[in-house]
């Protein structure tokens, strides 16, 4: 074979199989929007409270992480210690921390961005489906990898091609120059009003295991109190 012929053979196929990937996309999010519970139930989790039991290795430290979601735009963190709360409020742009009872402090760049990538770890595979312009398709490790690019944050969801469940999801920050790799663990899959959810989080910040947590409840279709997701801190203070 003639180096032309190898290059228009090698072009073929490449083009053969970004045809076939942009197929597979479409399958694999029916797949895994069927695995967990169907479209209709799957809506249910746009709007729903979560409650964990935490324990932080780091700190030896048993505590509570509660969760308020509310797809797009807006999520309420509550993370409780023997002596310590924090908590995190993001709704669209713009987003606040406070510990304790002090006055809330409009988040930084790098903390406003962590909480964008866990309300992404929190999307369903509905919620995927429903941005399927927006996800790529690749293979990493035997796992399948869809990648979300939003708000120019990547997100990456690996999920196991004969469960379709999705088992880990990544996503990266830069925080004081130093880029950080964040990863969460999903196991323990049960169906939970029609739903399936994962009951385990195994969390990390690089190689540092910083969160191990264990559903206690969860509530889907709920209707919050928007006062829950307002951000009341000023830019700059």
């Amino acid at each position: 074979m003639t180096g032309r012929a190898l290059l228009i053979s090698l072009l073929l196929l490449m083009w053969g199989e970004t045809a076939q990937a942009g197929q597979t996309l479409q399958q694999v999010l029916d797949n895994m929007v069927e695995a967990y519970g169907g479209a209709e139930n799957l809506g249910k989790l746009d709007r729903m409270l979560q409650e964990w039991e935490m324990f932080a290795p780091m700190r030896n430290t048993h505590g509570m992480d509660l969760r308020y979601v509310q797809v797009p735009g807006c999520l309420r963190v509550e993370l409780t210690y023997p002596d310590k709360k924090e908590v995190r409020v993001l709704n669209g742009d713009r987003a606040q921390v406070s510990f304790d009872d002090t006055t809330p402090r409009y988040a930084r760049p790098p903390q406003a961005d962590a909480m964008r990538l866990q309300l992404m770890r929190l999307y369903s595979p509905l919620a995927l489906r429903n941005r399927i312009a927006d996800l790529e398709l690749t293979e990493d490790g035997g796992m399948l990898a869809l990648s979300l690019e939003e708000n120019g944050l990547q997100t990456d969801y690996l999920v196991n091609p004969e469960r379709w469940h999705i088992e880990k999801v990544t996503g990266t920050l830069e925080i004081n120059g130093v880029r950080m790799r964040f990863l969460t663990e999903y196991s323990e899959f049960d169906m939970v009003g029609g739903v399936l959810v994962h009951h385990r989080e195994n969390k990390y910040a690089g190689n540092v295991n910083t969160a191990r947590l264990q559903l206690r409840e969860v509530t889907f279709d709920v209707r919050h109190d928007r006062r829950l997701f307002e951000v009341t801190a000023t830019p700059g203070l």
